[in-house]
């Protein structure tokens, strides 16, 4: 079996088996709602925080690390700008808040991740994780406070009480715990701190783990009936995800530079659905999960089936 089949095996086993996994759990109820809340929380709370810090001390902090990278905030400000005019016409702040998610945030850590490893190998795959690693910093400072955001708006609006919101919950959660994370491992890595030999194969496990216990609830909280429910809101969500992103990518990283294979790794990475934090997200903190799931559904099929091969055809060499 050579090296590429491997590495395919691998998308099997850390994102198609735990989804499947946690869907056959709901469906024979041998798990609870409130597992799925746990292992949610676990992952958000605990695995990305020692992943975010791993992450880190493995990167080489310089004058160049803010370049590529700074693309991880453009990757989520264009298409939640451009969902922000849609989500309002939903008139209704969970589903208001799920729309938004969906838009601000791609799934480019773990399955543009996997997919650059495919294609590139480890260089594709450190060029996907360093945009990544802005686009988790974004989850942690407007993402999540824009959760709690919505959440406490909604409470507002079923009790017919005016609406204040209580900033200090929304701004500071245990939820953002990855970001202690973050600067750990910054610190590390600018004051050289040697990595102990165990480290390697502890941050490896850590990346499998972590895309169980995020996949599986994922799985859990799948609902097929809500794809045809939320159809037509995820199909506003397709030329936002899979054309005007890309496109916007493409032309501005020809003008950057002429490395042909950042290029493409970066028009990829535009192209990535939406992501599985987002229905993490709307299940912490109680917002629209069905609409959420049927965009990430949705958008992850169009990208097997369409995307990714079409990709393949015109731009991997």
């Amino acid at each position: 079996m050579n090296e590429a089949s491997t590495r395919i095996i691998y998308i099997f086993i850390d994102l198609i088996l735990p989804l499947i996994l946690g869907y056959i759990l709901h469906q024979k109820k041998w798990m609870k709602i409130e597992t799925c809340n746990l292992l949610l929380k676990l992952n958000i709370r605990f695995i990305a925080t020692i992943l975010a810090c791993g992450s880190f001390w493995l990167m080489k902090i310089d004058s160049n690390f803010f370049i590529i990278p700074i693309y991880g905030i453009l990757v989520c400000l264009i298409p939640g700008i451009l969902s922000y005019p849609l989500a309002r016409q939903l008139n209704k702040p969970r589903s208001e808040g799920a729309f938004l998610l969906t838009g601000y945030l791609s799934n480019i850590g773990t399955l543009i991740g996997l997919c650059g490893f495919v294609l590139y190998g480890e260089i594709g795959f450190a060029y996907v994780q360093s945009v990544a690693i802005f686009q988790n910093l974004f989850t942690l400072l407007v993402c999540i406070p824009m959760a709690g955001y919505y959440q406490q708006l909604a409470q507002a609006q079923s009790q017919t009480i005016h609406f204040r919101p209580q900033w200090r919950s929304i701004l500071v959660s245990w939820n953002q715990l990855a970001l202690l994370g973050m600067l750990l491992g910054f610190f590390l890595s600018i004051n050289n701190v040697p990595r102990p030999i165990f480290f390697s194969p502890i941050f490896d496990s850590f990346i499998h783990i972590g895309a169980w216990i995020g996949m599986l609830p994922i799985g859990f909280l799948i609902n097929f009936s809500a794809i045809k429910i939320y159809l037509r809101n995820s199909l506003y969500m397709l030329p936002i995800k899979f054309i005007i992103l890309p496109t916007v990518t493409y032309i501005l990283f020809t003008f950057l530079t002429d490395n042909k294979m950042l290029i493409n790794i970066m028009t990829l990475m535009g192209a990535a659905p939406a992501a599985i934090n987002s229905i993490a997200l709307c299940q912490l903190y109680k917002l629209n999960v069905n609409m959420a799931t049927a965009i990430f559904m949705i958008t992850t099929a169009v990208f097997f089936l369409i995307v990714f091969p079409g990709y393949y055809l015109f731009f991997f060499q």
